[in-house]
């Protein structure tokens, strides 16, 4: 065997096994050569004479290849005299029968395409016969043997190296004969010896296969690095980079990883196999090759490797259907939070059903827009509504800042709720802060060049309500009970750009909001009830440095045991105007 500067170690069991490698090189060629000729002549309906002319080639050299696996098959040791003038003799017979037959094919005068073909099988034939003659001497020298390319190989004309085997149809670069079937792949063939390669690769391309070839490691590192191969077929003695650093280079590199390999060598020890193995090649075949052998070696790793490529799209696919059902849940989920409150479409999506609800004390609250239908009048259709996107969407950005439950709007009205789902006792202020906001916003929004001069009326009570939803199709989340026709009766009984407040309300906000009691003022079903304006924030709770006041926080924390959400900076610093400030 070679060491890794091509050189055989001195060892008997390496002398040894070099000796094996390179007497199965070129029977390796006449066995692969003959092979093909032999098919291609069958295909061609050649004459009788001919197919068994090669038929007898090919027998002769399948003979040496008995005796050189009989007598080397002995361990160093046990070697003597007989059994090298065994080989030596029957080799050297057989090789003289061999070159007869080659002979007379070559004499028959036909085309130049078969008789590149028999050059190169009648070169190996020399070749096996010359290293027959010497391996006696090799093995009783401890001299390295160098031997890259067999003696006697004569170069074969650039016109016929990839011609056809025989008279058949091709375009004379060796591609598949009629009837080759395989799936296809990209394989590259990777030998330092030139007649191995060219036999290989026009083997595969019989098959139906792409091939490339380099001719020692380092080349078929730059051919992978630049082009994509489904199966590398690798030599494994080679000088400078042998098939060994090679394998260990593709099996290092990411991108090389799915690539498979299979190792070719005349040697054939088992500890060469497993150590091909454990490196990770997919497979290891000995030359000479069996063809029938070869085709379901390569056949069965290609569709290894094609079924875990469509087992990888079909987990991507799987993957990204699980991701796209996921979006398309998480979608749904989102547009089910903007209909419903989160803990309500929770338990829809939970139960398919949710249980009616108490809530002992909410607020509520409507707004109402002023001049809504005087503008209808002397607007288009789609104006009104891009009008209504733009206020309702900062409501409902309002709402969101200060923890409110958007309810529904009902033409121009906006419904919300403070303290439900999720249970506060801070949810009237909370629901007077927004409301102011609101009520700002609006103000702020009608200034020119606003097409409207729209006012929004906003009302508030605080009081039970049974919440639940209804409706198979097209649900809703709603609430019942004389709390919310109150709240309506505020929004109604207010007045433009300011926030009303029912009495019940007022007794819950008016130690934060400063307020302008209205007295009792006539309700729609002819009851007298007391009202206020809230106008804005107790003035001793103003001032300090930051965005909320530092007394309004304070005593918001010691009420209700939690932070300020949110508070409307145009309040921080202003004094309200009151008629009369309820403190």
């Amino acid at each position: 065997m070679a060491n890794d500067s091509g050189v055989l170690d001195a060892a008997p069991a390496n002398r040894l096994s070099k000796i094996r490698h390179d007497l199965k090189t070129p029977l390796n060629q006449i066995i692969g050569y003959t092979e093909m000729l032999i098919e291609d002549a069958q295909d061609a309906d050649a004459d009788e004479i001919s197919i068994e002319k090669l038929s007898c080639v090919l027998e002769r050299a399948q003979a040496c290849l008995n005796v050189q696996n009989r007598v080397l098959s002995q361990t160093p040791e046990s070697l003597t005299e007989m059994h090298w003038r065994e080989l030596r003799e029957e080799q050297r017979t057989r090789c003289h029968a061999m070159t007869a037959d080659v002979d007379w094919l070559r004499s028959t005068g036909r085309d130049g395409t078969f008789a590149a073909d028999l050059a190169k099988i009648a070169n190996a034939i020399a070749s096996l016969e010359e290293l027959s003659g010497s391996a006696e001497d090799r093995w009783a020298s401890d001299t390295a043997f160098v031997s890259t390319t067999p003696p006697g190989v004569a170069s074969v004309p650039a016109a016929l190296a990839d011609a056809p085997l025989w008279l058949t149809e091709s375009d004379g670069n060796g591609e598949a004969r009629s009837g080759a079937v395989n799936g296809g792949g990209r394989l590259l063939v990777v030998d330092d010896n030139a007649g191995n390669r060219d036999m290989l690769a026009r083997r595969l391309r019989r098959e139906g296969y792409s091939v490339a070839t380099a001719a020692d490691g380092s080349e078929a590192l730059e051919r992978l690095g630049a082009e994509v191969f489904d199966l590398v077929l690798l030599d494994v003695v080679m000088p400078e980079v042998d098939g060994f650093a090679v394998l260990q280079q593709i099996r290092a590199k990411e991108q090389w990883r799915e690539t498979a390999v299979i190792m070719i060598s005349a040697i054939d020890e088992i500890k060469s196999v497993v150590r091909c193995i454990e490196m990770g090649a997919e497979d290891y075949l000995p030359k000479p090759f069996d063809p029938v052998l070869l085709r379901a070696r390569i056949g069965a790793i290609l569709d290894r490797k094609r079924l875990r490529q469509a087992e990888r799209l079909r987990a991507a696919q799987v993957e990204n259907a699980l991701r796209e059902a996921e979006e398309q849940k998480h979608n749904a989920e989102s547009m089910l939070r903007n209909i419903l409150p989160g803990k309500i479409a929770a338990q829809l999506q939970a139960k398919g059903t949710v249980e009616p609800m108490y809530f002992e004390d909410v607020t509520i609250g409507f707004t109402d827009f002023v001049g809504f239908t005087v503008s209808t009048e002397h607007l288009a259709a789609e104006e009104i509504v891009g009008l209504l996107h733009q206020y309702f969407t900062a409501f409902d950005q309002i709402a969101e800042r200060y923890g409110l439950e958007k309810l529904k709007t009902i033409g121009d009205s906006y419904m919300f709720v403070s303290g439900m789902p999720e249970r506060k006792p801070s949810h009237p202020v909370d629901a007077v802060l927004a409301a102011l906001e609101m009520a700002e916003t609006v103000r702020r929004m009608a200034e020119p060049p606003s097409p409207v001069q729209w006012r929004v009326r906003i009302g508030l009570h605080t009081g039970p309500v049974i919440a639940g939803v209804v409706g198979i199709h097209k649900f809703a989340f709603d609430i019942w009970g004389d709390s919310v026709n109150f709240s309506s009766r505020m929004e109604s009984s207010g007045a433009p750009n300011r926030v009303n407040l029912s009495e019940r309300t007022y007794s819950r906000v008016k130690d934060f909001i400063s307020c302008t009691p209205r007295g009792q003022v006539r309700i729609k079903d002819g009851r007298d009830v007391d009202m206020y304006f809230a106008d804005g924030i107790q003035p001793k709770l103003l001032g300090g440095e930051g965005p909320i006041p530092e007394n309004f926080a304070r005593r918001y924390k010691i009420y209700f045991e939690r932070e300020v959400k949110a508070f409307p900076s145009f309040l921080s610093q202003r004094i309200p105007e009151t008629n009369g400030a309820c403190v």
